[in-house]
């Protein structure tokens, strides 16, 4: 009776060595075995590959909450107010349904982002002035105070 297996036959263990001198002839041939080759090149059909990969170091920053808050502050101040976000937003809402074209939404954004700069420089201008008037005048009533005599009332000057 054969089975549809193949038998296997376990290796063959090499003879222990025999004690006394034993020459080339009569020692039993030893089995040849294929050079081992390291596992890079059997993978590779005989090839050897080497495989370099870059580290780069790259420092990790250790980020604080106030560290977040503080470097958060410059980038809002770029953006516009709320109120300005919110007409912009509508103004491109209104160009994107089609109740504005769109080159008439970009030119009322324009105009108003000009005519609102313009007025905040005017604004800005104003208030300079008025501080340099009452700086101004600070500093003459400083000097009208230091030419009084410190203990009378002043005396009018004679001709």
């Amino acid at each position: 009776m054969t089975s549809p297996d193949p038998q296997t036959q376990p290796p063959q263990q090499p003879a222990p060595p025999q004690a006394g001198p034993q020459t080339a002839e009569t020692r039993p041939p030893e089995p040849q075995q294929p050079p081992t080759e390291p596992p890079e090149e059997k993978r590779t059909g005989g090839k050897l590959l080497h495989l370099h990969t870059a580290h780069a170091r790259v420092p990790i920053p250790y980020v604080t909450p106030g560290d977040m808050f503080s470097t958060a502050r410059p980038a809002t101040s770029i953006l516009p107010s709320p109120r300005k976000l919110a007409f912009y937003g509508l103004l491109g809402a209104m160009a994107v349904v089609e109740a504005v074209e769109w080159p008439i939404a970009v030119a009322v954004g324009a105009a108003t982002e000009v005519i609102t700069r313009e007025q905040a420089a005017r604004q800005r201008a104003e208030h300079a002035r008025i501080e340099r008037d009452r700086a101004a005048g600070e500093q003459g009533r400083q000097v009208a105070t230091e030419r009084t005599e410190p203990g009378g009332p002043a005396q009018p000057a004679m001709a």
